[in-house]
């Protein structure tokens, strides 16, 4: 935040370079290595991944249409916790700490404290005065917070649109509006490896690459992940968005432990007044005084395993927000997602209104088709009837490449194999048959 401040604004930042999709076209399943960096690409043809899919707070608007990656304000509450912290250290230097040092001095020294008021104006005067420092930083501070939010307005977010199989995306800078096919996007997740003075690093990467076929070039969106994981997991959250509409992911195991079912603001993908109240029901379900046991008194509640009642957690949660002046944190969340949501073009606006039922688009044959195999090898991979030296990931294994339609031939000829799909010609090569590969029969 604070290297904002010193920041020029036309050096752009060193990122990851993005792998060659134009003159080498990649397919889903393909994996190279360059060097110290490896690529998998996970689409064109975005197949079943058969991955976990990550929390919906990577994305800033989610519904029935389309869903929105990018510019989300999660960590606004926590920053806004800090600044209180702030606040709370000048309040302490300007006017407790003063008010202490007299206390303790006249308890334990009261022959040098004569007059303890007129020590305490004097401590004050001083305190106040030297408070004034904290005026560089705090400022700093507050400064990052807001020109981040400003800055996050003029970042366009990029749409999924499930009921038109599109993706958006806008130039920050021309403000042109790019629609490419959904079934066309580029999608890879890469780990590089780098080495410095104190050991090796990695970094994650997922990336997407929109083809503009106007221009003749290729949009690219690089989004930096904690690990190989996060970017699966991202991309699995967009690919079942996408494919089954999925709106809701997997509840988090702590929150399913303790019995907390999702409602309309848990499933918010951003931070705002609705978190004061989350984290509140939150503090009054880990007090366990309204669970299944509440009319039981503290023997029986341990006769029959329920956890014990205690008002502290509450309590605790109270007295932190008052520390943090009570709801300010959550105002600031609650003003960052308003102001830092940018204006979308008009057609944008009216690409991403909703469809008739019957004016959905539909996924291709080929993409369908791949679908299934996948599926088909992920459901051998787990009931293991693969052999233990091919037991690896079955995405990775089927790896469909695009062919020219003089290359659209069957790669097994037999149709009565196991998975009951055909290995017939449809415009997308396995390298061999999944399931004869891997289950042969008496014969093959």
């Amino acid at each position: 935040m604070f290297s904002k401040l010193f920041k020029r604004q036309n050096k752009s930042t060193a990122a990851e370079p993005a792998p060659d999709i134009r003159s080498q076209r990649p397919y889903a399943g393909e994996i190279r290595v360059k060097g110290l960096n490896e690529t998998l690409f996970l689409s064109p043809l975005p197949v079943y991944t058969g991955q976990v899919q990550s929390s919906r707070r990577n994305f800033s608007e989610m519904n029935e249409t389309y869903l929105e990656l990018g510019g989300s304000n999660r960590g606004m509450v926590e920053q806004g916790k800090i600044l209180a912290a702030g606040i709370w250290m000048v309040l302490f230097t300007a006017f407790i700490l003063p008010g202490l040092v007299v206390l303790f001095g006249v308890l334990f020294y009261p022959e040098n404290f004569p007059d303890p008021l007129h020590d305490l104006l004097t401590g004050l005067t001083v305190s106040t005065k030297t408070s004034v420092l904290f005026i560089l930083p705090f400022g700093a501070y507050v400064y990052g917070m807001v020109s981040s939010v400003y800055e996050a307005a003029k970042i366009y977010p990029v749409r999924f649109n499930r009921q038109r199989r599109e993706v958006c995306y806008v130039d920050n800078k021309t403000h042109r509006v790019l629609i490419v096919p959904w079934e066309s996007v580029v999608a890879w997740v890469s780990n590089t490896q780098g080495i410095t003075p104190y050991g090796a690093t990695r970094q994650y990467t997922l990336g997407m690459g929109l083809e503009d076929e106007e221009q003749d070039k290729v949009q690219f969106l690089l989004l930096p992940q904690p690990s190989d994981a996060h970017s699966l997991g991202m991309w699995a959250s967009i690919r079942n968005y996408m494919e089954d509409g999925q709106l809701v992911d997997t509840p988090n195991p702590m929150l399913a432990a303790m019995g907390l079912i999702p409602t309309g603001d848990r499933l918010k993908p951003y931070e705002g007044l609705h978190t004061f109240e989350i984290e509140r029901e939150d503090a009054r379900r880990r007090c366990h005084l309204n669970d299944e046991g509440a009319d039981l008194s503290a023997k029986e509640r341990e006769r029959f395993g329920y956890p014990p009642r205690s008002p502290w957690p509450l309590r605790f949660w109270y007295i932190r927000r008052v520390l943090v002046f009570w709801k300010m944190p959550y105002l600031l969340a609650e003003w960052g997602h308003r102001v830092g949501r940018p204006t979308l073009p008009e057609q944008v606006q009216a690409w991403s209104q909703p469809l008739p039922l019957e004016q959905w688009a539909k996924p291709s044959p080929a993409l369908v088709k791949a679908n299934q195999i996948v599926k088909v090898g992920w459901e051998l991979t787990i009931t293991g009837q693969f052999p233990p030296k091919n037991r690896t990931c079955a995405f990775q294994r089927i790896r469909l490449k695009p062919l020219r339609s003089s290359q659209r031939e069957p790669v097994c000829s037999r149709a009565d194999h196991a998975c009951g799909a055909g290995c017939d010609s449809w415009g997308a090569r396995v390298p061999d048959c999944l399931v004869h590969r891997h289950r042969p029969k008496s014969g093959d």
